[in-house]
């Protein structure tokens, strides 16, 4: 295949512009995993002191393989993720607006944004541009959707619309996640992620080993049961590095749970 200069194309680049819908989506996603590899490495090597603990040798390798390809994909491709979380917010920005002639104004820095940040963003910008009357270009497709404004109302906390509203803060931030907008899978991430913290947060306070005496009053140290320490019970209450990561990580996945926008302003 070649271009139009007629240089070849090689097959990265081909499937690269095949998935031009999906750059942003792809790029959170490596971003993600290169990040959650580097934290690892850190909590791993200066935590736990797996360059030099001897009995952690069979993570070493697998660490260092992690921190490798997490260096790279953080070097190369977090770049281009704030490039792009820059143009979302500028898109963000635009859909916020009430004033038609603001928005006539600011079209073209929409579209552009919107067409690089793909589909589900052309979809939220040319129904912005329908609901004001303004003329849609063909560049922006066919599929419209009408714009969401965020809200602090009461609707969006509610119990029943959080159980039940998968349009969530998580949905609009990996708008390419289609499982994202399954009910069952909506229901299941609350239930997982709001388990496993509150699973933590009663290790950490109340403890769930049992000591020598019978009594359920010993955290279970993530820390050192990681790191192969012989020993990795303390008495409670104890808190320890990486249960306090874990808790913010899915403590951050539960609140992201939550609807993005208000009932009343979908409708």
């Amino acid at each position: 295949m070649a271009s139009r200069g007629g240089k070849k194309v090689g097959r990265f680049e081909s499937w690269w512009e095949s998935k031009s819908d999906s750059h942003f989506q792809i790029i959170t996603y490596v971003t993600i995993i290169s990040v959650a590899l580097l934290l690892w490495s850190i909590i791993f090597f200066i935590i736990l002191s797996g360059a030099s603990d001897p009995t952690k040798s069979d993570l070493r390798n697998w660490t260092w393989l992690g921190f490798f390809f997490g260096s790279i994909g953080a070097f190369y491709v977090l770049p281009e993720f704030f490039v792009y979380l820059g143009e979302r917010q500028i898109l963000e920005d635009i859909l916020a607006l009430d004033s038609r002639a603001e928005i006539l104004r600011r079209r073209k820095e929409g579209e552009d944004a919107a067409i690089m940040l793909g589909k589900p963003f052309m979809a939220r910008f040319r129904g912005l541009l329908e609901l004001h009357e303004i003329p849609v270009g063909k560049k922006l497709g066919t599929e419209s959707r009408a714009p969401n404004r965020s809200s602090e109302g009461s609707d969006s906390m509610s119990t029943n619309g959080w159980w039940n509203d998968t349009n969530s803060i998580l949905a609009e931030k990996l708008p390419g996640m289609k499982a994202l907008d399954n009910i069952k899978f909506h229901r299941s991430t609350i239930i997982a992620s709001a388990g496993i913290v509150g699973f933590l947060i009663y290790n950490s306070i109340s403890g769930l080993a049992v000591s020598s005496t019978g009594a359920r009053d010993h955290t279970i140290d993530l820390t050192a049961r990681l790191g192969g320490e012989a020993s990795f019970h303390e008495i409670a209450p104890h808190f320890d590095a990486v249960s306090m990561l874990l808790i913010g990580f899915f403590g951050l996945i539960l609140y992201s749970t939550k609807p993005a926008f208000s009932d009343e302003e979908e409708e």
